[in-house]
């Protein structure tokens, strides 16, 4: 890849521009907005087991043999 001397000029101006900036919003931690919260149904998470389980006894039984 050839980098020719126009663009490098232009890459140090945006990243000039860039530093002068501030942070964008969603870089500031604000605590005063409230978590996501997520719940899971018993029957998501019974499944879920269900499946790491599947997941273990499937690399165990390849790693036996």
């Amino acid at each position: 890849m050839t980098a020719f001397p126009v663009h490098i000029k232009e890459v140090m101006h945006l990243y000039e521009k860039g530093l002068k900036l501030k942070p964008p919003i969603i870089l500031r931690k604000d605590n005063s907005e409230p978590q996501d919260v997520v719940n899971i149904s018993a029957e998501a998470k019974r499944k879920q087991v269900l499946e790491q389980l599947k997941k273990t006894v499937v690399e165990r039984i390849k790693t036996s043999y």
